[in-house]
Order: C-alpha cells, then structure tokens, then sequence
C-alpha cells in the first residue's frame, strides 16, 4: 500500500499535461515554419499539405486538452483539499505535518492516514465539511511512503 507525504501531494503535477502542453506549442511551431514554407514557395504543393496536417493535429491535440481540462481542475481541486485536510489534522493531532501520510493523493471517504504510527479511516460526511476518524489496522503490513 503506497502512502503519500505532505511534500508529494505539494508539488503533485500531471506530468500528461506538460507533455500536451509540449506537443501544442512544438506543433504551432512546426505549423509556423511550414506555413512561411509555403508562403516562399507556393508553387510546391508538399507545404501546403504540410501545413494542413500540422492545422489538424493542433485541433486535434487542442481538443483533446480542453476535454480533459475539467477533469485535471477537478483532480488538482481535490488534491488541493487533501493538502488542507493534512494541514488541518496536524494542528488537530499536535504532529508535525512530516508525520501524515495518506493511501490517497484526493480527499474522499475511506481514505487511509497515517499519523506516526497509528492508521485511520476518514469518514466524510455528505457535504464533507466534517470527519470521523476510525483507527483501523493493516492486513499487509508492507507500507510503501512516498515523500
């Protein structure tokens, strides 16, 4: 079971959306350099089709980003309010937030914290403005910590 660091779940990024960001900006580059190509030379055809397929697949890759955009917003939301979750539960249990791991990088109920050595179940309420906190034991003591 992996369990996660307050260092972790701060500096959580999606690596998939650098790597779309990447491949937006080297296709509108490449669309840049092939449409001025084209401008030169517009007697050769091959750079006008090379400027459509790159047209293309920045609408493409465009597409899929702004489809994916509300659900990164609303992952990163709930990795910000397991952070606050951290936070708080550190002033609550007078422990360093060094010492609150957690088996989820999202607030939701049943996730599993760990604090120092004790293991515990967050019970959300509906509105999850409030929690319960239930001692709860491993059944694999094998604990992976990511800092």
């Amino acid at each position: 079971m992996n369990f996660y660091g307050i260092n972790y779940l701060q500096t959580q990024s999606n690596i998939n959306d650098y790597l779309k960001y990447v491949i937006i900006f080297s296709t509108l580059f490449v669309l840049i350099v092939v449409f001025s190509l084209y401008m030169r030379h517009r007697l050769q055809t091959r750079y006008r089709d090379l400027t459509i397929i790159a047209f293309l697949f920045l609408l493409f890759v465009s597409g899929v980003q702004y489809a994916d955009y509300a659900d990164s917003e609303n992952i990163h939301s709930q990795s910000s309010q397991m952070v606050n979750f951290v936070t708080l539960l550190s002033r609550q249990k007078n422990v360093s937030i060094n010492d609150i791991y957690s088996s989820s990088v999202q607030l939701s109920d049943g996730v599993i914290v760990k604090v120092n050595d004790g293991y515990y179940r967050v019970n959300l309420s509906s509105d999850q403005n409030t929690y319960n906190l239930t001692d709860v034991w491993l059944t694999n003591p094998e604990v992976n910590i990511i800092k």
